[in-house]
């Protein structure tokens, strides 16, 4: 009964984490003005851990916090947006596309905000990496990625554990009452073996 309780509380975190990321990406695409994107971005990244919190004795989520801090550090450092710099908005939009977007300004239906150079804190942290190619590609941070690397980890223990349970195959009532029960072999007296 305990394995199913834990199970039960875990799905329920895993959705609550689901839905907080959901509430995060809904707010990103369809926010009417920046201001709403300050308060929810930093609100659901801070609330993932709580919600993961039942999961805390796997190895991916402690990985997962970790990444998960990194991008809250540097979105509180910078306002409540995660910071970006305009070679990378280059690298993964085209020049033409990136020149519509002004320093200091929150990028429309993104997390990020165009930092000026030699401004912005923890840039390090911020979107920097960036994942596709010819101009179409997003952009991610050293956090994302020990979030991502976080929740492959997760993935590996449940499918292990999933596994070895599966594994397991319970000995029938029958058998192993017939087992303990069983007359003795032919050449054995008393329980000691005798040899002709």
């Amino acid at each position: 009964m305990q394995t199913r309780t834990a199970r039960t509380a875990a799905t329920w975190s895993a959705l609550a984490a689901f839905g907080l990321v959901a509430a995060q990406f809904g707010a990103i695409r369809f926010a009417p003005d920046e201001m709403v994107v300050r308060v929810v971005l930093p609100a659901t990244v801070a609330g993932v851990p709580l919600a993961l919190w039942s999961l805390r004795h796997r190895a991916g989520v402690w990985i997962m916090f970790v990444g998960l801090a990194a991008n809250l550090a540097a979105i509180l450092a910078n306002g409540g947006l995660m910071p970006i710099e305009r070679h990378t908005v280059v690298e993964a939009v085209g020049e033409t596309r990136s020149e519509r977007y002004a320093p200091g300004a929150w990028i429309r239906g993104s997390k990020d905000v165009l930092v000026a150079p030699g401004s912005g804190r923890l840039l390090w942290l911020g979107d920097q990496i960036v994942v596709g190619s010819l101009h179409g590609g997003f952009v991610a941070s050293p956090g994302d990625v020990v979030v991502w690397a976080g929740v492959l980890v997760l993935a590996g223990e449940v499918s292990w554990t999933w596994q070895r349970r599966r594994a397991r195959v319970p000995v029938a009532p029958d058998a192993a009452h017939e087992a303990t029960t069983a007359a003795p072999s032919e050449g054995a007296e008393g329980g000691a073996f005798t040899s002709s």
